[in-house]
Order: C-alpha cells, then structure tokens, then sequence
C-alpha cells in the first residue's frame, strides 16, 4: 500500500510497517513509498514492543509517529558512541 494512503487511513496513529518499499533522494535520506501495515495504535509503548518482537525475528521494520508527514523521510544516521 502506498505510505501516502496508509498515513491519510490512519492519521494521528503510531504505525508499525514492513516489506518496505522506498527511493532514495541522497546520500543519507531515503523517501518511503510503500509498505505493509503491521499494527496501528493510539499507544507508543505498544508500536514500540511490537517493533522490538519484529526486530527480534530478524525482520525489517519501522514505525511512524502521528506527526509523521504523508511525505515519509528516514535520515540514516552513522551510529557513533561507545558501547559497553
């Protein structure tokens, strides 16, 4: 389904997708364009469980805010830090 469509059925929910379909603008960014719908909540904490339990198994997954813009950029950022 395409994300622009997916955003206007559920505006103001947290949305959990997957089987992502996206176009990269630069270096860094990429727009989505498409996506399956995995789960929709009105809760955080839940999108937020349900994105660890499909992460857990491996599986490509990314969750929306409901200020997400049906205009979907993801900025990939080089993690820096140390870890302990």
């Amino acid at each position: 389904m395409k994300w622009t469509e997916i955003k206007r059925e559920h505006p103001d929910k947290f949305i959990l997708i997957g089987d992502i379909v996206e176009e990269r603008i630069s270096e860094g960014q990429s727009e989505i364009i498409e996506a399956k719908v995995l789960e929709i909540s009105d809760n955080g904490k839940e999108i937020m469980r349900a994105y660890r339990q499909y992460k857990r198994k491996g599986l490509d997954v990314l969750f929306s805010l409901p200020a997400t813009s049906e205009r979907f950029i993801v900025r990939n950022v080089p993690f820096k830090g140390v870890l302990t």
